[in-house]
């Protein structure tokens, strides 16, 4: 039975990079997958986006070529934003192998691009368009091919691109291992696997995700990633919770982020794979009697937490598979009470935290993280409770006689010292309102009416942006240059006053007229 990465007969070093990756336990489908790809084997792989698809292959792929003078292996994927997600990945699986990969795409420098491919590579990630864009132009050749992978197959099916596929397909020899992984397996793909794959290819399908509860609240923060942690901190100082665990990918993660808390006095434990088993059992037990509020775990050693009174959750890491995610909120939210899961993501990350959303059929709502007047209100709140119960005991009326003696003058200045002497400490933050209280992601989606073939790059569009539209970086988003038009993504508070202040204006000899799109982010 395979139950660590170890199991799996992977190259050394590419066993390497998946522990730096932090990642001990295989996901279902790469469970499955690995041991028939490193047969060898053609394989469909049906399983949903966010299962672990992209590990599954390129780690076989990544332990299975070597090094050399031309293209081994070919990843597609439907979209650009896909292809840079799997040309990150292999590089994180790969970090410590000498292969080396180029991502291409349409909608950036096609000669930059030409450029990496004739210094050499190994591997090509790219989408269907661009791809065969270099195959004409003679820049990349599929004739020592021996990975074809697509990837999100049904995807590039319902986007039109059959025919690239198959002009692809047709170029690469015959003596190759052809790898599908899709969600759905529409005729198209069948028709696929008839024609360019193995009469024997494996088909390993896995599992849909299932929902998560309808008890759960599920709320989001986009943060910048190196403010995390202080957004953590305004949540979890901003709102009663009882039990919390909050999930982090790695062991390495949750140690951090145990040390951090604990250091700004929060009272939290943490679980992971190498912590003994009877400090976990003392450290659930303290958890189970609410002794200790907070718990920092992995995924794999939450698999033990048997809670039914969890109040919250907290993904202060997204997980690496959109199951783990259902399993993660499964935590709180039981026994007909009602749960509440907070999820920290990066601009970077919201895609992929929606993605999550449709497969998991779930509904996110995005927060603003609590101000300094909300975490002082919630800090005051817990201590008017805490005067309420001394009320309710009847104990303050041994005190009325006290009390009495104190003039009407000073009633308010003697409650104020009294609270400054006891509940200093506990009301007591060092957080300053700032842009980290506003939705980070409020971007609106700028039509602009000259792309490529105007010459017009990135770098000319942000240099105008920052100069005529009087717009600082952080205010400006993603830009996307098609060849005959741009997208740019700019704050919504900047959006309308920068379309006006662009209004033919020039980048070099080109008028520039700028629109908001429909499309809106």
């Amino acid at each position: 039975m395979i139950k660590t990465f170890r199991d799996l007969k992977l190259n050394e070093t590419v066993q390497k990079g998946i522990e730096a990756m932090g990642y001990v336990s295989p996901s279902p489908i790469q469970a499955e997958s690995i041991p028939v790809l490193l047969e060898g084997k053609d394989i469909i792989g049906q399983a949903q986006t966010g299962t672990g698809k992209t590990l599954a292959f390129g780690s076989v792929l990544l332990s299975e070529i070597e090094r050399s003078d031309h293209i081994s292996a070919i990843v597609l994927s439907p979209t650009r934003e896909l292809a840079m997600q799997i040309g990150e990945e292999f590089g994180r699986i790969g970090k410590y192998t000498d292969l080396r990969f180029a991502c291409v795409y349409g909608g950036s420098d096609i000669g930059r691009q030409i450029r990496t491919i004739k210094h050499g590579i190994d591997v090509l990630i790219g989408t269907p368009g661009r791809v065969m864009d270099l195959m004409r132009r003679e820049i990349v050749s599929l004739e020592n091919i021996k990975f074809f992978v697509l990837d999100e197959a049904d995807e590039m099916l319902n986007m039109g691109f059959v025919e690239d596929i198959e002009t692809i397909l047709a170029d690469a020899p015959k003596e190759k291992q052809t790898v599908l992984f899709s969600a759905t397996m529409p005729d198209g793909i069948k028709h696929i696997a008839e024609n360019y794959m193995k009469s024997d290819y494996t088909h390993i399908k896995i599992k849909a995700v299932q929902q998560t509860a309808t008890t759960v609240k599920q709320y989001y923060f986009v943060v910048p990633q190196n403010k995390k942690l202080e957004g953590l901190c305004r949540v979890l100082d901003a709102n009663e919770m009882d039990s919390c665990i909050i999930f982090c990918k790695t062991k390495r993660s949750v140690d951090t982020l145990q040390d951090e808390l604990a250091r700004r006095h929060y009272h939290v434990a943490c679980m992971h794979g190498d912590i003994d088993q009877n400090t976990r059992m003392r450290t659930l037990q303290k958890f189970k009697e609410r002794k200790v509020p907070i718990l920092i775990a992995t995924d794999v050693a939450a698999r033990g937490i048997d809670v039914d009174s969890i109040t919250h959750v907290i993904n202060y890491e997204l997980p690496q598979e959109d199951e783990l995610y259902v399993h993660r909120i499964g935590r709180t939210g039981r026994a007909g009470h009602e749960g509440v899961a907070f999820t920290f993501v990066s601009p970077r990350e919201v895609r992929i935290l929606h993605k999550i959303e449709k497969s998991t059929k779930s509904h996110f709502e995005e927060l603003n993280l609590p101000t300094a007047d909300d975490i002082f209100n919630a800090k005051m709140k817990d201590v008017l409770e805490d005067v309420q119960r001394v009320m309710d005991k009847g104990k303050q009326k041994d005190f009325y006689d006290v009390v009495a003696q104190i003039p009407d003058a000073l009633v308010d200045d003697v409650l104020a010292s009294l609270l400054y002497m006891n509940y200093r400490e506990r009301l007591a933050f060092d957080y300053k309102d700032d842009d980290l209280t506003k939705k980070v992601n409020s971007y609106e989606r700028i039509f602009v009416n000259c792309g490529s073939a105007e010459k017009i790059n990135k770098t000319k569009l942000l240099n105008f942006l920052l100069e005529v539209g009087n717009l600082r970086k952080d205010e400006i988003g993603d830009i996307t240059i098609k060849r005959k038009f741009s997208f740019v993504d700019i704050k919504k508070s900047k959006a309308k006053g920068v379309v006006k202040k662009c209004f033919n204006k020039k980048i070099g000899n080109q008028k520039v007229k700028l629109e908001i799109a429909k499309e809106v982010r």
